[in-house]
């Protein structure tokens, strides 16, 4: 896998957000850094979508899929330990 690929377009090397969480070559920090790549990436398509920049029916995809993807984060993120002072884990 492609891991600076993997961190800019998401959704290229991804079929699924859930994805993510399994690929075992990534840390947590990875995962986390994907994920929120992906989910400002769709915020970005239904912002397109809301100008009317974007196919009918593209909001309603690309928001199940921001609910899905927002919802792994949150999930990382509150297993994720905060780094200590010292910049470790």
């Amino acid at each position: 896998m492609d891991i600076d690929q993997a961190v800019t377009s998401p959704a290229i090397v991804f079929e699924t957000p859930e994805q993510v969480l399994t690929a075992q070559e990534l840390t947590d920090g990875q995962r986390c850094s994907i994920l929120r790549q992906w989910s400002y990436d769709l915020r970005e398509l239904l912002v397109a979508t809301d100008e009317n920049m974007a196919s009918a029916g593209a909001s309603d995809v690309h928001g199940d899929m921001l609910k899905r993807v927002d919802s792994l984060l949150r999930e990382l993120e509150s297993e994720t330990p905060a780094p200590t002072m010292q910049g470790g884990v």
